[in-house]
């Protein structure tokens, strides 16, 4: 071996070159850097449209109530329908803060009316075909509203329907008679009757067991569920079953917006999740969201009185497909 150390060798400057990695190719012209998209503008806020007043006279003698509706003509009619306790609150918060969102005005009739004492009753035996023009969604809804269909935008109008296990929906109204429904405002001489109707009706609640209730008021939850049952196999209308939706609401809401043929901005939905997405850790009866957990009839009645009411509800029951 030679004693020449390797720390003496002369470097080649021909080999030092030939070492060096090879510069990159030049990119084509038509690779060459492009400028930054800029990023698209939000897209702007709907505008809603102009409203005018629409009043009507409920019964002889009584003020007539003014409804705000839109004056739209090109617009279209839509429809939101519920049954009392049956997640009616939840649909009618959703669609008054979608609606607004695409420039479709809500309207109340049913609100309204009950803030002036008058009940369904009242109200479904009066003409409101007037009220209901283009431009509106129509919403409060918790019973069939049959004077509705006198509209000549009635057939034709898109419509959501929520419905629930009428034997839960029992349990529930009992305990919003009893404790923590909202009575009439007494502003008006019909809304004070109102008033004292229902604090009469919250008395004989309050009298009564859960049990006892249910069994006395089934026959009437059963009625404005069969009236409903048209909705069901109506191809305008969205049939939501309140067991899909109370932990799935933002799917509910998906539903509705492409049912509608609506939109919404960036962070609408996440926005009124946190309106409507309420769930109790625990049941507080004087609430008036107190439990949303389905099936909750069996955990308030015993077996015999969950057999004899399901036999009053037989009927809705089988159309509306429970057991």
């Amino acid at each position: 071996m030679s004693g020449r150390s390797v720390a003496n060798k002369k470097p080649d400057p021909a080999a030092a070159r030939a070492a060096e990695p090879a510069a990159p190719a030049a990119a084509p012209a038509a690779a060459a850097a492009q400028p930054a998209r800029a990023p698209a503008p939000p897209p702007e806020p709907v505008a809603m449209p102009p409203l005018r007043d629409i009043t009507v006279r409920v019964t002889a003698g009584t003020a007539p109530i003014a409804f705000q509706v839109a004056d739209a003509p090109e617009g279209e009619v839509f429809f939101a329908f519920g049954v009392r306790k049956s997640g009616s609150t939840l649909l009618n918060r959703v669609m008054n803060f979608l609606s607004r969102k695409n420039g479709v005005n809500p309207v109340d009739m049913p609100g309204t009316f009950f803030r002036y004492g008058f009940s369904a009753q009242d109200w479904t035996r009066t003409d409101l075909s007037g009220v209901v023009t283009p431009g509106n969604v129509y919403i409060g809804f918790r019973s069939f509203p049959s004077n509705m269909t006198a509209s000549a935008h009635y057939a034709a109008a898109k419509k959501v329907f929520l419905f629930r296990d009428p034997r839960d929906a029992l349990v529930s109204q009992y305990f919003s008679d009893a404790y923590s429904h909202s009575l009439p405002s007494r502003d008006t001489e019909t809304g004070a009757k109102a008033a004292e109707a229902f604090e009469k009706r919250r008395t004989e609640a309050l009298a009564l067991d859960v049990e006892a209730y249910v069994l006395k008021h089934a026959k009437a939850i059963d009625q404005t569920l069969i009236a409903y049952a048209p909705m069901l196999n109506e191809p305008s209308c969205l049939v939501l079953r309140y067991e899909d939706c109370v932990f799935q609401k933002k799917r509910m809401i998906h539903k509705i917006l492409q049912h509608f043929d609506w939109t919404c901005p960036p962070g609408a939905v996440e926005a009124l999740m946190k309106l409507v997405d309420e769930v109790p850790e625990q049941e507080d009866q004087e609430r008036f969201v107190r439990r949303v957990i389905p099936g909750d009839h069996r955990a308030k009645l015993s077996p015999e009185a969950v057999r004899k009411l399901s036999h009053q509800l037989r009927e809705s029951l089988r159309l509306y497909d429970y057991y």
